[in-house]
C-alpha cells in the first residue's frame, strides 16, 4: 500500500536523521573536551559507530517536486472546485517538504567549531588575550587601543580604524629563542565623496578593507620603518635610506627616525636578512623608535585555511580534513620572521 510505504521512508528517514544528529552532538563534545588538536583526531577514530554525517533528504525533495506538480496546473485552468483543492494539496506538500527538509547548517556549525579548536590549540592561539610578557594585568580594550596608538599604518581609514580580531602566541626559533607574539586582524573604512553640480558633498559609498599582521614584543631593533610599496612613511619615520643595491632599492624602501642610528644599523647583513624575507612576503615593517616592539602588516589574510573540504558526508572525510588542513601564510610568516630575527 502506498501509505505503508510512506510510513516506512518516514521511519527509515527519521532513523538516518537521527544518527546524524547524534553524531553531531557527539563531536559537539569532542570539541569542547579535548585538551588538544592530536587529542580531536585521536577521539574521531576509532568511532564505534554509524559515521554518516549526511541528513536523509529525498522525501521532502520528492513532496516539494509533487507540490509543484499539482500547483502549476492551477495557473493555466480554469476556475474550477478541483483546481482550489489541487492548489491547497500542492501548497501541503510544499509546506511538509520544508518543515521537514534538515538544512546543513548543525553540520557546518560544528566543523567550523572544530576547525577553530584545531587551529587555537595546533597554533597555541590565545583569542582576546596579551601576550605574557606584559607581565601585570591590562584592560585588553586599552592595551589594543595603546598598541594602535604606537604605530602610524593605524589610522588609514577616514571613518573606522579597529582590530576586531587579535590572538597571543608564543614563537620559537631554531635556537630556542622564544618571541611574544600578538596576531591580529585590522579593518579600516574610507568614505568616498564627490561633488553634484551645485558643488555639494555627496557620500557615494563606504570601502572596507581588511590588512592581517603581527606585532613582536621584546625586539631590540628601533627606529625604522621598511615597506614593499612606493610611498613615504611620516614621523616619527622621517628619513628615507638608499642601499647600494639597485635592485632591492627597487624593491624596498627604507626609512628611519634617526639618520645616525640607521647607518649604524642598515649594515649589508641585515639589508640581506631584510630583503630574504621580503622575498615572499609584502606589506610594512616597522621597528617603534622607543618601544621594543615590531609591527609587520600585509594584505595577506593569516588566518587563511589551505584547503577545504568541498563535502563532508562522514566521520572519516571529517578527520582526514581536520588532520590536513593548516594556516601556510602563518606558518610561513612564523618561520621568516623568526629567521629574520636571529
Amino acid at each position: 500500500m502506498p501509505i505503508d510505504t510512506i510510513k516506512h521512508s518516514i521511519h527509515i528517514r527519521r532513523k538516518k536523521n537521527k544518527v546524524v544528529f547524534d553524531n553531531i552532538d557527539r563531536l559537539w563534545d569532542i570539541a569542547r573536551g579535548a585538551d588538544s588538536a592530536q587529542d580531536i583526531l585521536d577521539r574521531l577514530h576509532p568511532w564505534n559507530a554509524p559515521i554518516t554525517l549526511k541528513f536523509e533528504n529525498v522525501l521532502p525533495i520528492l513532496l516539494g517536486i509533487v507540490g509543484i506538480f499539482f500547483i502549476v496546473p492551477v495557473f493555466f485552468a480554469g476556475e474550477h472546485i478541483w483546481t482550489l483543492f489541487s492548489f491547497l494539496f500542492g501548497l501541503g506538500c510544499l509546506l511538509w517538504a520544508y518543515l521537514s527538509y534538515e538544512q546543513d547548517d548543525p553540520l557546518v556549525e560544528v566543523t567550523d567549531y572544530l576547525e577553530k579548536q584545531i587551529i587555537h590549540k595546533k597554533y597555541q592561539l590565545n583569542e582576546f588575550t596579551p601576550p605574557q610578557h606584559i607581565g601585570v594585568t591590562v584592560q585588553p580594550a586599552f592595551f589594543i587601543a595603546h598598541l594602535k596608538q604606537l604605530f602610524p599604518i593605524f589610522n588609514q581609514g577616514s571613518i573606522s580604524n579597529d582590530i576586531p580580531y587579535y590572538a597571543s602566541t608564543t614563537w620559537q626559533d631554531e635556537d630556542g629563542q622564544q618571541h611574544q607574539v600578538l596576531l591580529f586582524q585590522y579593518h579600516f573604512a574610507n568614505e568616498i565623496r564627490v561633488r553634484d553640480k551645485d558643488g555639494n558633498e555627496l557620500k557615494v559609498k563606504e570601502v572596507h578593507k581588511n590588512l592581517w599582521g603581527c606585532f613582536v614584543f621584546e625586539v631590540p631593533t628601533q627606529g625604522l620603518a621598511i615597506t614593499t610599496y612606493n610611498k613615504k612613511f611620516y614621523y616619527p619615520y622621517s628619513f628615507p635610506w638608499n642601499s647600494s643595491d639597485i635592485q632591492i632599492n627597487q624593491k624596498l624602501k627604507f626609512f628611519g627616525t634617526d639618520q645616525m642610528k640607521m647607518a649604524k644599523l642598515l649594515s649589508p647583513a641585515f639589508v640581506l636578512r631584510t630583503a630574504d624575507f621580503f622575498r615572499s612576503h609584502e606589506g610594512d615593517l616597522l621597528f617603534h623608535p622607543e618601544k621594543n616592539i615590531l609591527c609587520y602588516i600585509s594584505p595577506q589574510n593569516l588566518f587563511e585555511i589551505s584547503s577545504k573540504a568541498k563535502k563532508i558526508n562522514d566521520i572519516s572525510t571529517l578527520r582526514g580534513h581536520l588532520r590536513t588542513f593548516k594556516l601556510p601564510y602563518l606558518e610561513r610568516l612564523e618561520s621568516d620572521l623568526t629567521q629574520f630575527l636571529k
